[in-house]
């Protein structure tokens, strides 16, 4: 019996068990030093906007982890503040006060973290989104230097705080494209100038955020992130292959370690890249991420592809765009979304069945492994 106190006292003192992470090792994701494939589907909303926070977590995303588990999936991406409408709250003046008005975000989030570890499920954060932004408070924080940081100091912080070192967290996304919201203009500063993916289509909502902006914004939410939880991932969903990749032409990698220096400063890099892979008018583009293999993009990180549906996917099968993804050097592939509304979504059926595709596989990489 002493000999049983004293292992359990040293154990005390240790602290908690080692968890696993997802981590990246050069162009490849690892979990407990595993090279995995990151094979899911994309959550991003239950209620948009209104998923943590507030008193309006309703335990949705949690059934949802489990279906993705349960059939064969091993990560999720879920959106939190979205636009900004519910969470975090702002003063009359802009400023963030706080993360929501009843102490029950992070909590919310934690409860999503810790439903999805239980059925071996990774989930991706995604803060923001730039592709459809209307929410004006939001947009002040990506203009003012001053009210972001009132959100990382007031919000991000505790968020990151209480999540911290979680097994089931894969990674944090500051914002989901935003390409959408840019500014298209001309700049002596390569990493600035944006006529080139503007030609391809971005800008689209019409709000003409300097991406100089969208980088400092991008950029500080890194570095908090890193200073509260080292190992903790962070990545950022771009529209396409047309803003994260130098390789081709009509393409400009915008978020490059250089950019992000530029704008921010030191430790404001991403870990891994993320691109959206949809067919325009019922066709493939030829450099989507998925008709090329992933190292065609020229990148020095592992790379995800974050978005696609067979229904915009110039007739490819979901099943397909799972195995290509795995088997062209992908980190991962997450269909979009499992909410099922909108024009480029499957059903949820289609979606379950399309996980089966990879269940089990560890040819390319691990798909289905313990979370924990």
């Amino acid at each position: 019996m002493k000999a049983i106190l004293v292992l359990t006292a040293i154990a005390a003192l240790a602290g908690p068990a080692a968890c696993g992470r997802l981590q990246v090792s050069g162009k490849d994701l690892t979990y407990n030093g595993e090279k995995v494939f990151l094979s899911g589907c994309n959550f991003a909303w239950n209620n948009y906007g209104y998923d943590f926070g507030n008193g309006k977590y309703d335990g949705t995303l949690e059934q949802w982890a489990s279906e993705i588990g349960g059939a064969g999936g091993n990560s999720v991406r879920a959106w939190v503040h979205v636009e900004g409408d519910n969470t975090p709250i702002y003063d009359s003046n802009g400023y963030v006060t706080k993360c929501d008005n009843t102490g029950d975000f992070e909590n919310d989030v934690l409860k999503l973290l810790n439903a999805a570890q239980s059925h071996d499920v990774l989930v991706v954060l995604t803060l923001w989104n730039g592709a459809y932004l209307n929410n004006q408070n939001t947009i002040n924080l990506i203009w003012d230097d001053s009210k972001l940081e009132s959100y990382v100091q007031n919000c991000l912080k505790s968020l990151v705080e209480k999540i911290k070192g979680h097994p089931a967290l894969a990674a944090i996304e500051t914002v989901n494209e935003p390409e959408g919201s840019v500014k298209v203009e001309s700049s002596s500063e390569y990493c600035y100038d944006t006529q080139l993916i503007g030609q391809s289509g971005a800008g689209w909502t019409g709000k003409g955020i300097p991406m100089e902006r969208w980088l400092k914004f991008i950029g500080r939410q890194n570095q908090v992130i890193r200073e509260v939880d080292s190992g903790l991932l962070v990545t950022l969903g771009s529209w396409g292959q047309f803003a994260q990749s130098d390789a081709f032409s009509n393409t400009r990698n915008h978020y490059s370690n250089d950019c992000l220096y530029k704008a921010a400063g030191d430790n404001s890099h991403l870990d891994f890249y993320q691109m959206h892979s949809y067919d325009w008018a019922a066709l493939w583009e030829s450099k989507r991420p998925s008709r090329l293999n992933a190292d065609n993009y020229n990148l020095d990180k592992p790379l995800v592809i974050g978005e696609y549906a067979s229904v915009c996917a110039a007739g490819t099968s979901l099943r397909d765009l799972y195995e290509y993804a795995y088997t062209h050097g992908y980190s991962g592939g997450w269909s979009w979304h499992y909410t099922a509304t909108g024009d480029c979504s499957d059903t949820r059926d289609t979606q379950r069945d399309a996980l089966g595709q990879l269940h089990g596989r560890t040819d390319h990489g691990t798909v289905n492994f313990n979370v924990g």
